[in-house]
């Protein structure tokens, strides 16, 4: 059994190897661009609704909230970053 999860656990890590891979060959294939500005904008709303949710008591919600305005924070840095370095 602990074989089986150790060959689960490593295809598993193998596939997310090459689905982290693939976007960034896909975004340079095709010309993907980044309105920064908008994501910008959306990150300001998903912070602004967090402080809300806090406020309100949804503290797990804003959590969530906050974790996804990280995330296109993130998103929007490469986009940045990729225009930097082309």
């Amino acid at each position: 059994m602990r074989r089986m999860s150790t060959l689960v656990v490593t295809a598993a890590m193998a596939a997310g190897v090459v689905f982290t891979a693939l976007p960034a060959q896909s975004a340079v294939a095709s010309g993907i661009t980044c309105n920064v500005a908008e994501m910008h904008q959306q990150i300001t709303r998903l912070r602004d609704r967090a402080n809300s949710q806090d406020r309100s008591g949804d503290h797990s919600g804003a959590r969530n909230t906050r974790a996804e305005a990280d995330a296109l924070q993130r998103r929007m840095q490469w986009c940045i970053d990729a225009d930097d370095n082309v």
